[in-house]
């Protein structure tokens, strides 16, 4: 096939990208290259794959000092350049939550589109302008904030199973990566971590100019039994993966997936994480990990945390969650949308004749 893969030029797409967007598009755009495919990638200059990579500027935008109002211009001028070329592939992939729509329907080439951010009430009746369209989802639980899209198939995230290596003998903490947000619960992995007097790693982007990070993370962090080691860089993120005795995942808000859980039980680590959206999904409660609501069954978790067998929360993640099943996952997904394409454009010509 020849495969068309478009993903946002704000910042660099690469496998060790901080922005689980970009390195989930790496990895996809990589693995359906290693299946023979002829596959384009269409984002900054600078991105970092295997594959044929066109852009519309030599470095990702958020290196390049615009104002926001010139950034947007880029990200359109991206986009009208993919689907200026659309008659050269058999597919494309969008990575775009709404932008790509309103150039999708200008073509004759199918576009999948993955929407790989929250979606908030504001967007929802955009989105059903283009309801028709087709939508591949990361999880059930993403299709029920909006069923009514043409939701074609269904594929988990996956990560490679051999930089994601299984440790066996984690050492005495218990870690939190992510965005240092509200709605991503950190002040929760705080409370829970005090409770039940376990050291607790943190790692991920803060937001100091916020009263959240001065309120309910800052003053608790003692550099012992509290740390915060900043943005942890991709290797660095995967040695603290591997040796946590748990990952704490509190999120308050519907994840559409959660990237860093399957990260987790791929190195053997098992998580707890907070009944929202894809995480039930993702975590076999009891077997690599707990599912839990409030903070008090968080703290049981973790004095239940070694219950959970790490040779088993492996073969789970091996199981489901491998970049090789995702991939061949995407590979039969476009392959049913083209030949769906086709036979409706024959049906239609027939019609007409």
């Amino acid at each position: 096939m020849k495969i068309a893969q478009l993903v946002s030029n704000f910042y660099a797409t690469s496998p060790t990208a901080y922005h689980a967007i970009y390195s989930h598009a790496a990895w996809l755009s990589n693995g359906l290259k290693k299946l023979n495919n002829d596959v384009t990638l269409y984002a900054s200059g600078d991105s970092k794959v295997t594959c044929d990579v066109k852009s519309v500027l030599p470095k990702a935008i958020d290196s390049l000092g615009f104002s926001e109002n010139i950034k947007k211009y880029y990200l359109h001028l991206l986009i009208s350049k993919c689907y200026g070329d659309a008659e050269k592939y058999d597919i494309i992939h969008s990575h775009f939550n709404l932008l790509s729509s309103f150039y999708s329907r200008l073509v004759k080439t199918p576009t999948v589109n993955s929407i790989h951010s929250p979606i908030d009430e504001d967007a929802k009746p955009l989105l059903l302008q283009f309801k028709n369209a087709h939508y591949i989802s990361f999880s059930q639980a993403q299709r029920k904030i909006i069923p009514e899209l043409n939701w074609v198939g269904n594929i988990y995230h996956g990560v490679n199973m051999d930089i994601f290596s299984f440790n066996p003998k984690p050492q005495d903490y218990f870690f939190y990566l992510g965005r240092l947000t509200e709605k991503k619960g950190i002040h929760l992995a705080i409370e829970t971590a005090r409770a039940a007097k376990v050291p607790l790693l943190i790692a991920g982007r803060s937001y100091p100019q916020e009263s959240y990070w001065h309120d309910k993370i800052e003053k608790y962090i003692d550099g012992k039994n509290i740390r915060y080691v900043g943005e942890a860089n991709f290797m660095q993120k995967i040695e603290y993966l591997q040796n946590a005795k748990a990952l704490l995942f509190p999120t308050q808000y519907d994840e559409v997936f959660g990237y860093v859980m399957i990260e987790a039980m791929a190195c053997g680590t098992p998580v707890i994480g907070w009944r929202s959206g894809a995480v039930p999904e993702v975590i076999q409660d009891g077997q690599t990990g707990y599912v839990v609501q409030t903070v008090n069954e968080m703290v049981k978790a973790i004095k239940s945390v070694d219950k959970i067998s790490r040779e088993e929360t492996r073969k789970r993640a091996e199981r489901y969650f491998s970049v090789n099943k995702m991939v061949a996952g995407y590979q039969k997904i476009y392959e049913r949308v083209i030949s769906e394409t086709a036979f409706k454009k024959a049906k239609k010509e027939k019609t007409v004749s």
